[in-house]
């Protein structure tokens, strides 16, 4: 083996600081040189630094725009092979989708072709049928005419033989009845006198019995009309006094729960039967404080009496209540629809609502302004005024035309959706109809259907 000659090392000259020892070659260096020597070294080692980075990014530069490059080309190449694969299978499958529909044409042609012969034989089996029956049925025909003719002959000859006995026996029934009405004739001119006398004799004793009765009849039916017409006006006048009481319960029950719907928010109550008093005390309530009260009677009674409003006044003294409504249907002969009897407010029972609703209104403002007594009678006073007005009757018919335009709106657009249902449902069922006449013919044509 040849033994290799050492390398030896070479070192670039450098100055050593005293203190310190040379990286290279272990020597001290001078303390003079020190700082000298570290600013150099580390200058150098920045240099050498910086350089290698450089040279990192130039080298990391480069590789990073090869490998996009090469990267974006096994793209373009990966879509270029992906769209010539996607035509080649949409070329196939278009060419397998195009031999299935000629096969199923074919197939199509086939049955219905095979359909078409059966149709076709069935045919001409049922014209052959149909031919030998028109046969049978003419021989059928002829024999039974035949023998028509025959039996038309024999009832013909009958009739004749008939007819003929049919005169003989009429000519005996004449010579009898003419014997008949002679024997008669006599008779008759014989008794004729004795029964006249008979008769007439019957017929004066049937009239007497006959007055008689009648005159019996009648006395007892005056009596028994009497007594029940004297039945009949008791019963009248209980049945008219229950009906009041009735119609009377109903009105103030009708009213109760109207303004129950209407002021939820009040304290609104009936007063029990036989307790005096108005038949529903209404408290007014805002903000959790009573403002006042408003009375109101029910009289739904065929006739008007002044001691209605006189009652239903104490009943709002008595009470302690700013307003009182009094709700009727037969008003005074001089006023309808509105009056005001005794600081009382007479109301059809279709404007009592609209009267309450004014009337909380102005007992909340008057208890919210608190007015003096004075004040609050004045305004009282216009208030009744301008609800007993025209005007303010002309408000309310306003209303009422209008709520009850609303009403026929409604009706008339139900009438209008209902015939739209109709006509809808009438073409549904065509269409069903429509939809199975179509499978019908359809399954009869591929043979499902007979």
């Amino acid at each position: 083996m040849a033994t290799q000659r050492a390398i030896p090392s070479f070192s670039a000259p450098h100055l050593h600081l005293a203190g310190l020892q040379c990286p290279v070659c272990d020597q001290p260096v001078p303390n003079d040189k020190a700082d000298q020597v570290q600013e150099r070294m580390e200058a150098r080692e920045r240099a050498a630094s910086e350089a290698v980075s450089l040279r990192l990014r130039e080298q990391f530069a480069n590789e990073r725009a090869q490998f996009e490059a090469n990267a974006q080309g096994a793209l373009e190449k990966l879509r270029h092979e992906s769209a010539s694969a996607l035509d080649a299978f949409k070329a196939q499958a278009a060419a397998r989708e195009q031999a299935a529909r000629e096969d199923a044409a074919k197939m199509a042609r086939e049955a219905a072709q095979q359909q078409i012969d059966l149709l076709t034989m069935a045919n001409a089996e049922l014209e052959s049928t149909i031919n030998q029956r028109i046969d049978e049925l003419t021989q059928a025909h002829a024999l039974a005419l035949s023998a028509a003719q025959e039996r038309l002959a024999i009832i013909e000859q009958s009739k004749l033989e008939i007819e003929a006995v049919a005169q003989d026996r009429i000519a005996v029934a004449e010579a009898a009845r003419l014997s008949a009405e002679l024997a008669a004739k006599a008779v008759s001119e014989s008794h004729e006198t004795v029964l006249n006398e008979r008769l007439q004799e019957q017929r004066e004793a049937y009239e007497k019995d006959k007055e008689a009765a009648v005159r019996a009849e009648q006395t007892k039916t005056f009596d028994e009309r009497q007594k029940l017409q004297t039945t009949v006006q008791a019963l009248q006048r209980q049945l008219e006094k229950e009906r009041a009481d009735v119609v009377g319960e109903g009105g103030e029950l009708e009213l109760f729960e109207v303004l129950k719907s209407t002021f939820d928010g009040d304290r609104i109550r009936r007063v029990p039967k036989g307790t005096p008093g108005a038949d529903i005390i209404h408290e007014v309530i805002e903000n959790g404080k009573v403002c006042g009260k408003i009375v109101y009677d029910s009289k739904k009674r065929a006739a008007w009496k002044a001691e209605y409003a006189t009652k239903l006044c104490q009943d709002k003294i008595a009470e302690e209540a700013q307003h009182a409504i009094l709700s009727l249907l037969k008003f005074p002969s001089e006023s309808k629809q509105l009056d005001v009897r005794e600081g009382v407010i007479l109301a059809n029972p279709a404007r009592v609502k609209a009267i309450a609703e004014i009337l909380r209104e102005h007992v909340v403002q008057t208890h919210t302004l608190r007015l003096s007594n004075t004040e609050r009678e004045k305004k009282q006073g216009e208030l009744y005024s301008y609800i007993v007005s025209g005007r303010f009757a002309q408000h309310l018919d306003s209303i009422d035309a209008h709520a009850q335009k609303l009403l026929d709106l409604d009706v008339a657009e139900e009438k209008a959706h209902r015939k739209v249902w109709e006509n809808r449902g009438a073409l549904l069922k065509t269409l069903r109809r429509a939809e199975g006449s179509l499978r019908t013919d359809v399954g009869r044509i591929i043979g499902q259907v007979d």
